[in-house]
């Protein structure tokens, strides 16, 4: 039995301070204990067993780790105690120029926490209800700072041993030992919901086994962990976020999840017969197998963040599952997202032309209604252009009856006819740069009408 276990075998009403006191001198707890702890008593054990040794790793291997902490007065407690990971990681907002976290301290209950802030504003801060907020100083997190000050060399490295296995070891930065999570099924209590909700970040969870239903009010969250070998079966879920972790070899089978995020993480690994809905992907890479799987409303995005170079295989992996399952609509508009990527990562100016031209054309070939807004716009440009030289393209007997708006909507039914190539014998172009003009509409028209047919047989819906 596990030293948790037994302590609430033996107390089923013991609060946590209670807890945390019959714990804390434990220096190695398994990984069930580690589950069956509030997340106060997790916290409170990891700061006096795990996190110093995970500062004193980066402070020898992250360079400058300690100028950092030193130039915005962080000191160890403040890490430890609002989360390590939330002073490292990027601040992922559509304001790139935004690099500023802020540092509050707040007091519920008794307890005081430290916490990091994307936002803030005093004014709509009210202290009440138990508790209070006092704000501590602005910041730069670790991994921005290093970007702004072209600081190179900050990526955490991860080395595995013995993969897939049960006594598999992950390292940080060669000697940083991660704490084991995995190989176990978390225990759940009677509603189904997982016994204690949980914060985890740079513990190793691989092999962890989640099944059947488990009933989620808030996220678990798994921040810079190792969560490889994960598999779920018959698992009725939602509320899992991957933030900067490493998710490979995930497999799903016969189950429904919902409302999972994946942040900076690389994921693939096998996704059959489930549904998967309101997911949400940002950055990384997600490229796990759909067998049989019916992917719902799921949204990618990959702007100011941290992603794989080759992250239009997210868009093609997404592509692929939704055409499999007959959705085209999607799979056309993962199509569209993947080729984008490609374009905006282009270098080369004429490689930006073609793609450009592509793009706004006619949408990689996939969006028939730019052709025909572009066809109505041609035809309307050659117009006002033909009805400032109506006697170039307009018979006399013809021309000497219209009056003005007569000819500017003649010059465009001039031009229409020159577009579709209909030749009805009514328009004479009877000098040189009138032939030139209505050649090259002509050409245009044939050109677009043609690829109107081809974008719309690439499209089935």
């Amino acid at each position: 039995m596990s030293i948790v276990d037994k302590i609430y075998e033996e107390n089923g009403s013991v609060t946590e301070e209670e807890l945390l006191e019959k714990i804390i001198d434990e220096k190695e707890l398994s990984a069930l204990d580690l589950w069956l702890l509030p997340q106060y008593v997790f916290d409170e054990w990891r700061k006096k067993h795990d996190y110093p040794r995970i500062l004193d790793n980066f402070k020898r291997r992250l360079p400058r780790f300690k100028e950092w902490m030193k130039e915005f007065e962080l000191t160890d407690d403040i890490l430890m105690d609002g989360y390590i990971s939330d002073f490292l990681r990027f601040k992922y907002t559509d304001i790139k120029k935004d690099h500023i976290f802020h540092l509050l301290k707040v007091t519920f209950n008794g307890r005081t926490k430290h916490q990091v802030w994307y936002k803030y504003n005093k004014d709509s801060l009210h202290n009440q209800n138990e508790v209070t907020y006092e704000y501590v100083r602005s910041f730069q997190s670790y991994f921005e700072w290093c970007e702004l000050n072209k600081i190179s060399g900050h990526e955490i490295i991860v080395d595995k041993y013995y993969q897939a296995y049960e006594n598999e070891e992950v390292y940080y930065n060669f000697d940083l030992r991660l704490l084991k999570m995995g190989r176990i099924e978390p225990p759940v209590n009677v509603l189904g919901q997982i016994l204690r909700q949980k914060k985890i970040e740079f513990v190793n969870v691989s092999g962890l086994e989640l099944n059947d239903k488990i009933s989620n009010n808030r996220s678990i969250e798994f921040i810079f962990c190792v969560c490889d070998n994960i598999t779920c079966k018959h698992l009725h879920t939602h509320f899992f976020t991957f933030d900067n972790s490493s998710v490979r070899n995930l497999n799903i089978s016969n189950s429904e999840i919902s409302n999972w995020k994946f942040i900076n993480s690389i994921t693939n690994g096998r996704i059959k017969d489930s549904l998967i809905k309101n997911t949400r992907i940002w950055g990384g890479n997600f490229t796990p197998i759909f067998e049989n799987s019916e992917p719902e409303n799921i949204g990618v995005w990959y702007k100011n963040l941290e992603h794989s170079p080759n992250f239009d295989r997210t868009y093609r992996n997404l592509y692929k599952a939704h055409t499999e399952i007959g959705n085209y609509k999607e799979a056309n508009k993962f199509k569209i997202l993947e080729l984008d990527f490609k374009r905006k990562q282009t270098k080369e100016f004429w490689n930006k032309v073609n793609w450009s031209i592509d793009k706004y054309f006619w949408g990689y070939g996939r969006e028939p209604k730019r052709i025909i807004f572009f066809t109505f716009s041609i035809i309307v440009l050659f117009g006002l252009i033909f009805s400032l030289m109506p006697s170039q393209l307009i018979p006399q007997d013809i021309l000497l009856t219209l009056n003005g708006i007569e000819r500017v909507l003649y010059s465009f039914y001039v031009s229409a006819v020159t577009f579709v190539t209909l030749g009805f014998s009514d328009v004479y172009p009877n000098t040189g740069f009138a032939k030139l003009l209505v050649s090259i509409e002509a050409i245009i028209g044939a050109l677009s009408l043609g690829a109107l047919i081809v974008t719309l047989t690439k499209i089935k819906d």
